[in-house]
């Protein structure tokens, strides 16, 4: 597993003592130019909202009763099925700040006892199994910040992968939030990457992919 390394900006990785729960961020409230003003993770798959099967899929590895954080506009369409699903729905500050901005409102909302936390942006039907794969390495190398989903491409996956608490919270507290790339928050994080495979990494950034999943749910 590669590693890149970095200052823990807390100091070291095991300052927070003894382990919590984890917990799981998606976010969900970036723009969708390319589905023509539409909520990519509100179209249909198979019935339901794109970010229901995110949600389920995290819960299906990491466990049902796995605390789970929506970072999306009170108004999303799919806001009563997360509801019912028990998914606190929070929004970015500003709206419409960008994923480092998302991820800030999404920690916030998180339990005291967490001490993981699993991020996936809101378009990725199939990552539960790679948030399952990342927080098992995060959780077994107490020297890491984070450990990332790495595509077969060889791209890492900010947002399909686990990062320790502590470190993750003080990356953040560093700068303002508010349009900031989140390379600027990996670079002062301790990395490892593990692979993720096609299916888990596909994010529906077109209505094209859109019917690339539900052919993948359904290959007849």
């Amino acid at each position: 597993m590669p590693i890149t390394s970095a200052p823990h900006p807390s100091g070291a990785a095991g300052d927070e003592g003894s382990p919590g729960r984890t917990a799981v961020v998606v976010l969900a409230g970036g723009s969708a130019r390319r589905w023509g003003g539409r909520d990519k993770t509100a179209a249909v798959l198979a019935g339901r909202a794109v970010v229901l099967h995110v949600v389920d899929g995290a819960r299906t590895v990491l466990g049902a009763g796995v605390p789970v954080v929506v970072v999306a506009p009170a108004d999303h369409p799919a806001a009563d099925g997360l509801a019912a699903a028990g998914a606190r729905l929070v929004r970015e500050d500003p709206p419409g700040g960008g994923p480092v901005a998302g991820l800030a409102a999404g920690l916030a909302a998180l339990p005291a006892d967490v001490d993981v936390v699993a991020v996936v942006a809101g378009d990725v039907p199939f990552g539960g199994p790679a948030l399952g794969r990342t927080t098992r390495a995060l959780r077994a190398d107490r020297t890491l910040d984070a450990v990332l989903g790495e595509d077969p491409l060889g791209r890492r996956q900010p947002l399909l992968g686990a990062y320790r608490l502590a470190p993750l919270r003080a990356a953040l507290a560093a700068a303002p939030v508010d349009g900031r790339s989140v390379r600027s928050v990996l670079d002062t994080l301790t990395v490892a990457l593990a692979p993720v495979d096609t299916r888990e990494s596909l994010d529906l950034d077109t209505p094209e992919d859109l019917a690339v999943a539900a052919a993948l749910l359904d290959p007849r």
